[in-house]
């Protein structure tokens, strides 16, 4: 229970401080010791070590590769690549996960190892219907970048000029991300525990 509260109030002192590279540094930190206590346990480490070489190379793209201001570009274009380099990297986890399973039972057969407690985790479910949220909000953010330029659609001034103050979802993006960022953060904890690590199992009707 101690350990859950120091976990909570980390992220939530992440998520009000807005502060990037503490999330980062936190995030980080969480991967690293996730692996090396959970290296015998295949459910849990390559679930984190697709999260964390992932995360590594969605940084890599937008420290080194996208462009953010530009005299050619317009800032539709721009927004246009942001929003949906995060929505794929958001679809990619999301099938990882449903998938996870069964690529760890792959790779122990490779290795002539057991499978016998391969399984889809509780935390991992509750994973993908985060990672449809996250979607949700990257798809939000595209449509409202399109309906705000519609000018620069071909739409006539008229037309455009309506949807021209549509910036909600813009200036909210980020906070709304960081406060899904954080949830996410609790559950790849959650993986540590006995609750977390049940297996999951559909419900039928």
């Amino acid at each position: 229970m101690f350990k859950l509260i120091l976990i909570i109030l980390g992220v939530l002192i992440a998520v009000i401080s807005d502060n990037q590279l503490l999330i980062s540094t936190l995030m980080a930190g969480s991967f690293l010791f996730i692996l090396i206590t959970n290296r015998d346990n295949p459910n849990v480490f390559h679930l984190c070590f697709c999260f964390m070489a992932v995360k590594i190379v969605e940084l890599v793209i937008f420290e080194n590769f996208v462009i953010y201001n530009s005299e050619t570009i317009s800032s539709m274009w721009i927004n246009t690549i942001i929003f949906s380099i995060h929505f794929v990297t958001d679809l990619f986890l999301y099938f990882f996960v449903l998938f996870r399973a069964p690529i760890t039972r792959m790779i122990l057969l490779a290795k002539d190892r057991s499978i016998a407690n391969i399984y889809m985790y509780q935390s991992e479910f509750a994973f993908m219907s985060l990672f449809i949220v996250f979607m949700l909000v990257d798809l939000a953010a595209l449509i409202e970048n399109f309906m705000r330029h519609l000018d620069e659609l071909g739409f006539s001034p008229e037309v455009a000029e309506k949807f021209a103050n549509w910036t909600w979802v813009y200036y909210h993006y980020s906070d709304i991300k960081s406060s899904l960022a954080g949830l996410s953060f609790i559950l790849l904890w959650s993986m540590l525990s006995s609750l977390g690590q049940q297996k999951y199992t559909p419900t039928t009707r």
